[in-house]
């Protein structure tokens, strides 16, 4: 609690989401009650067993997180009923869309929020298909539709054509205008110099635009190992706050440069986040992100474990769904994995290259939730991530420029230097069993796997710590 004061009571606030997502039948008021009640008899039996008034504080907190979690998630269950619960077969769905709808095979598609079903509140999300035509290629994130079609509520999924569905209203404020500046900004890279199989990955790295993805590009970053770079994560953030970083290096280090290279970072960093439409990942990075300029800005020594579990707090209680999306799962367990490991960097960054050791803790650490959602595991990830990732700063940035300025000579460095990703990443992809898929593991299993890598990353955190490094470093 004094060193991370943030963490136990973002666990206990993880912990009391998942426990009401499994009491299904409690309510808000029962939740609050039992609750309260453990509360009292906790701080009773600390109370009379005379320890440290500080400790009785730490618990009664911990407990009053606990029961905020479980209380947001029973209020956001409570406040509407799922509308796969409510939905028949054909029905009318008024829905907002929360992306621009990109094609696939031969419809387009887009995930949307349901707002109500034959005229009743509701609440959820599902993967709607419309057909590709004229109208429905005006469609734009913020929009909102009534749609009558065929549910598939197990899928979660809703089939509609254009006979069957009316724009209500089209979408209004902040997130949409800058879909409309997002969208603009593909449609001219789309009609720059450069391959059609590369602007894709342009567009992916960029805008978080993967619509345009070649297939066979997809599956070769896939079976490699690194189809992460090509998903919006908080490494391209990362990536952003230290490329602008670089290019201030002429501002002074005192506390009026600390100020400016702040400020010029945090607006590169939200920008990029908002041009990407918002996904958990590049959210949660760019909240981890701000939090640490400003303590570098303010010359303040902080954890970033400590900044990590701030942050969760925050996405939870105004989401407390979060924990059941795999992007979340996914991003949060890696920066995770790599923090705990940190000692280790510090220590062996000059003898093992940095890029193998954060692989390593980010694939070990997402390991149980990978497995679980897709059932596929990906051997050779090392050596791609090895050579790979330490570039991803320079495709980054090329493909910026480009997008950007898209001329001959942006177009040139970028296609060559995708052209050597796409070659490495066919040659490993190529290499015997490099995708292990169907790996279908009971709940048991996955959590024995789960207790596994954080007792092994636990251990390593451990003795990095017991046995530090006395030589000056470089912080990692």
């Amino acid at each position: 609690m004094r060193r991370t004061p943030f963490l136990p009571l973002a666990i206990a606030l993880l912990f009391g989401c998942l426990v009401a997502h499994h009491l299904n039948s409690m309510d808000t008021i029962s939740w609050l009650l039992i609750c309260g009640i453990v509360a009292m008899i906790t701080a009773l039996i600390v109370a009379l067993s005379r320890q440290m008034p500080h400790k009785t504080v730490a618990c009664l907190l911990i407990l009053v997180f606990f029961t905020i979690g479980g209380s947001r998630y029973c209020m956001q269950r409570d406040a509407a009923p799922a509308w796969y619960d409510l939905c028949p077969t054909h029905s009318f769905l008024s829905l907002r869309l929360n992306e621009t709808p990109s094609p696939h095979k031969r419809s387009l598609m887009a995930t949307a929020d349901v707002v109500a079903v034959d005229g009743l509140s509701t609440q959820g999300t599902l993967r709607l298909f419309l057909r590709n035509d004229s109208l429905a290629n005006t469609l734009m994130l913020g929009d909102k539709l009534l749609v009558h079609g065929y549910a598939d509520t197990l899928q979660r999924t809703l089939y509609s054509t254009s006979d069957h569905y009316f724009i209500t209203e089209r979408g209004k404020g902040l997130r949409h205008q800058l879909e409309g500046w997002r969208q603009a900004l593909l449609r001219r890279m789309q009609k720059g110099p450069i391959d059609h199989r590369y602007a894709g990955v342009v567009a992916a790295l960029t805008l978080g635009w993967r619509s345009d993805l070649d297939g066979s590009l997809r599956d070769q970053f896939r079976d490699a190992g690194i189809m992460h770079l090509l998903c919006v994560s908080g490494l391209h953030v990362g990536l952003i706050t230290s490329i602008i970083g670089l290019l201030l290096f002429w501002i002074p280090r005192d506390r009026r440069g600390r100020q400016i290279r702040c400020g010029v970072q945090m607006t590169a960093l939200w920008g990029f986040t908002l041009l990407t439409a918002l996904s958990p990942a590049t959210l949660r990075a760019a909240m981890m992100f701000s939090l640490i300029l400003v303590s570098h800005m303010l010359a303040r020594r902080t954890d970033n474990m400590n900044l990590l579990a701030f942050v969760a707090i925050v996405m939870l209680i105004a989401d407390p769904t979060l924990p059941f999306d795999i992007g979340w799962q996914l991003s949060f367990s890696a920066v995770t994995g790599i923090l705990m490991i940190r000692p280790l960097l510090q220590k062996l960054h000059h003898q093992i290259p940095k890029a193998f050791v954060v692989s390593v803790a980010a694939t070990l650490a997402t390991l149980p939730f990978a497995l679980a959602a897709f059932h596929s595991f990906y051997p050779y990830f090392i050596v791609a991530n090895v050579i790979i990732v330490p570039a991803a700063s320079v495709l980054l940035t090329l493909s910026l420029i480009y997008l950007l300025l898209p001329c001959s000579l942006t177009a040139f460095l970028t296609a060559h230097t995708i052209s050597f990703c796409d070659r490495l990443t066919a040659a490993i992809a190529s290499w015997p069993h490099a995708h292990l898929a169907h790996i279908n593991l009971s709940t048991a299993n996955l959590i024995a796997i789960g207790v596994a890598v954080f007792l092994l990353l636990l251990a390593i955190n451990q003795l990095a710590n017991r046995y530090p490094c006395h030589r000056k470093i470089m912080p990692c």
